[in-house]
């Protein structure tokens, strides 16, 4: 057991961060939303409160930027770029697929056709130097400081059970 957890301790530990950054990225999508149609707006996909597409630019992000390699700037506008382009794609593919749009900036300056625009790539530019520098490395220290490795494989082992789950019943339409 004890090679099984120290083999596969940070596929989990990128689990676990892949909930939280998804579940961040529903918190702000329920503030953002809110304050535009100036009432909570449920936001999301899942019945849990994830936007699991936050989660997976999250992902990419922090595969392809290091902040000893990288400079805040590069960060801010390669990021604004690789994610502005990833949100177009997945509009479409969840378009294409769903038959539905899970979100339209068209009440946004600056986009282009409801599916991105100039303001949030901006917001997603900030929240990826937020992301390299400050969110990721926290969390990594706090994990490799504070917590016991098999707690970590069972935490994501749970969350992932638990994402999943939610999707099928989501795909399902229950």
């Amino acid at each position: 057991m004890d090679g099984f957890v120290t083999k596969t301790c940070p596929f989990w530990t990128r689990v676990i961060e892949f909930v939280i950054y998804s579940f961040c990225g529903w918190a702000y999508e329920m503030v953002a939303e809110g304050i535009l149609a100036g009432h909570l707006v449920d936001r999301g996909w899942l019945h849990l409160p994830l936007c699991i597409i936050y989660g997976f630019f999250s992902i990419v992000v922090l595969k392809v930027f290091k902040p000893q390699k990288h400079k805040p700037a590069a960060v801010f506008f390669l990021s604004m770029a690789i994610v502005t382009v990833l949100e177009y794609l997945s509009a479409l593919l969840i378009e294409a697929v769903l038959h539905k749009s899970l979100w339209d900036y068209s009440r946004w300056i600056c986009n282009f056709q409801g599916r991105v625009s100039l303001i949030s790539s901006l917001i997603f530019g900030t929240a990826c130097v937020l992301l390299v520098f400050w969110a990721h490395p926290t969390f990594n220290n706090f994990f490799n400081k504070k917590c016991n490795a098999k707690v970590t494989v069972i935490l994501g082992m749970v969350l992932l059970a638990a994402v999943i789950a939610d999707a099928v019943v989501t795909a399902l339409g229950y």
